[in-house]
C-alpha cells in the first residue's frame, strides 16, 4: 500500500515516461538502425531520457522510461558484455536523479508550506491592523464629537432655561442641537413644533443641510401613531427612508414638539447616542412644565429650593427613559448652630449638576444633595469626599452634630411620595 501511494497519478510523468523514450527509439531506428541505443557512440546519449524523466518525476517513471529503451534489444540484440554495464549505469543514474528529485520535491513542499503559513500570518496581522485602525477611527470620532461632557452641557443648558424661565426660542434650540452634535455625533437635525389643528409642523431650528418635513417617513409615522419617540431600531432597517430617529413630546390634540434626526456620524449610530438625544430632548421640553408642577412641592415644603424641585421632577420623568436617572444623597445632623455651619460647608463642595436642599424639621437638620444621572457608586464617592473634607477642616463640629448618611434612588413614583419618604426617614 505504501508503494501504491507513492506512485505518481496519471498524467504526472507517465505520459512522458512512455512517449518520450518510444519517440527516441523510433528516431534512432531510422537514423542508426545498426545501433538503436547508441551504445557504440563516444557518449551514451540515450541515458539522458531516463535521467530527465527521473529528475522531473522521481524513480518509477524514470525506470519505466529505461525499460522502454531496453525494449530495443528485442529486434537488435547487443552483446551481454556491453549491455550489462550500460544497463547498470542507466539504473544507477536513474536512482541518483530520483533521489535528488525527491529531496528537491520535499524542499519545495516545505517552502510552499512555509509560504502558506507566512501568508496566513500576514493576513491575520492585516486583519488585526484593520480592527485596530477601525478602533482608532472610532476613538478619533469620539474625541472630535465629544469635546464637552454630558454634565457640563446639561449644566449650561439648565442655566439658559433658568434665564428664559423655560421658554424655548430659536437661539436656545440651536444651542441644543449644537450640544447634540458634540455629544452624540448628530450631523443633520431639525426641531419642529406641531401646533394643534395645523396641517404640518413648523420648523423652529435646524442643524446641517436639513430637508423639508417628510410625513410619509415610517419612523415619523410610527412616532405620531404611537405617541412616543421612535428610532430605527424599533423598525425594520430596510424601511428607513429619511429619519434615523424622531423624538416626540406632547399629547395628541395639543402642541407637540418633535426632534427629527436625519444623519449621524457612522460610529455614533448606537443605542447610547440615541438615548442621549432623547434625554436632552425630554429635559428641555419638560423644564417649563417642571417649573409649573414644582409649585405643588414648594407649597408643601416652603424651604425647598426651586432648582431642587424642578430638577427632581425632571429626573423623575426621565426615570421612564433611562434606567438610572439619578440619586439623592442625604446627610442627617442634630439641629444646632454647628449643623448649620457644616451644611454651609457641604454646599461649598458643590460640583457640576449637584443641587442642595437644607431642610430643618425640629430635631433633625438634613442636607439633601440631588445627583443627576448618578448611581450608588457616585453617591458613595460623594459621601466619602464630603466626610473626608469636613473631618479635615472641622472634625470637632462633625463629630458632635453628625448622625448618619444615606442615599435614595429616584424612580417613577409620585414626587411628593418620594420626598415625604426621604424626609421621614430616621438616622
Amino acid at each position: 500500500m505504501r508503494l501504491l501511494t507513492s506512485i505518481p497519478r496519471w498524467r504526472e510523468g507517465w505520459l512522458e515516461a512512455i512517449l518520450l523514450p518510444a519517440l527516441v527509439l523510433v528516431l534512432t531506428h531510422f537514423l542508426a538502425p545498426q545501433d538503436p541505443l547508441l551504445l557504440q557512440q563516444p557518449f551514451p546519449w540515450l541515458i539522458l531520457v531516463p535521467l530527465l524523466i527521473a529528475l522531473r518525476y522521481e524513480f518509477l517513471p524514470g525506470a519505466v522510461a529505461a525499460l522502454i529503451l531496453a525494449a530495443a534489444c528485442w529486434w537488435h540484440p547487443y552483446p551481454s558484455a556491453t549491455l550489462l554495464p550500460d544497463a547498470a549505469g542507466t539504473l544507477l543514474v536513474t536512482l541518483i536523479a530520483s533521489e535528488y528529485a525527491a529531496y528537491w520535491s520535499r524542499r519545495e513542499v516545505g517552502r510552499a508550506l512555509q509560504e502558506k503559513i507566512t501568508a496566513t500570518r500576514l493576513r491575520q496581522l492585516a486583519d488585526d491592523l484593520y480592527v485596530t485602525r477601525t478602533s482608532l477611527d472610532r476613538l478619533e470620532q469620539s474625541l472630535v464629537y465629544q469635546p464637552v461632557s454630558t454634565r457640563s452641557a446639561l449644566e449650561e443648558l439648565r442655566q439658559d432655561l433658568r434665564r428664559r424661565k423655560g421658554e424655548m426660542d430659536t437661539t436656545l434650540l440651536e444651542k441644543m442641537l449644537y450640544f447634540l452634535n458634540q455629544l452624540a455625533g448628530v450631523q443633520v437635525a431639525s426641531w419642529y413644533c406641531w401646533e394643534a389643528g395645523a396641517a404640518e409642523p413648523r420648523r423652529l431650528a435646524s442643524f446641517g443641510p436639513v430637508a423639508e418635513w417628510d410625513g410619509n417617513d415610517p419612523v415619523a409615522r410610527a412616532a405620531l401613531a404611537e405617541g412616543r419617540s421612535q428610532q430605527l431600531a424599533d423598525l425594520q432597517v430596510e424601511r428607513i427612508h429619511r429619519y434615523l430617529s424622531v423624538h416626540l413630546n406632547g399629547e395628541q390634540g395639543q402642541d407637540r414638539h418633535m426632534l427629527c434626526i436625519e444623519d449621524m456620524t457612522f460610529f455614533a449610530i448606537t443605542f447610547e447616542s440615541i438615548q442621549i438625544v432623547e434625554v436632552f430632548f425630554q429635559y428641555l421640553c419638560h423644564y417649563r412644565d417642571g417649573c409649573v408642577h414644582a409649585q405643588e412641592l414648594l407649597s408643601r415644603w416652603p424651604d425647598c429650593p426651586v432648582d431642587f424641585a424642578v430638577d427632581f421632577l425632571q429626573l423623575r420623568r426621565l426615570a421612564g427613559i433611562v434606567p438610572q436617572p439619578g440619586v439623592c444623597q442625604s446627610f442627617i445632623f442634630r439641629t444646632s448652630r454647628e449643623a448649620r455651619e457644616i451644611a454651609d460647608k457641604i454646599q461649598k463642595l458643590r460640583r457640576g449638576l449637584d443641587v442642595f436642599w437644607v431642610h430643618e424639621d425640629g430635631e433633625y437638620l438634613r442636607v439633601l444633595t440631588l445627583l443627576p444621572f448618578a448611581g450608588s457608586t457616585a453617591a458613595e464617592g460623594q459621601r466619602a469626599r464630603v466626610e473626608a473634607e469636613l473631618q479635615r477642616c472641622c472634625a470637632g463640629l462633625w463629630q458632635s452634630a453628625f448622625l448618619g448618611a444615606d442615599f435614595m434612588r429616584i424612580d417613577a413614583r409620585p414626587a411628593a411620595e418620594q420626598l415625604a419618604h426621604w424626609l421621614g426617614s430616621r438616622p
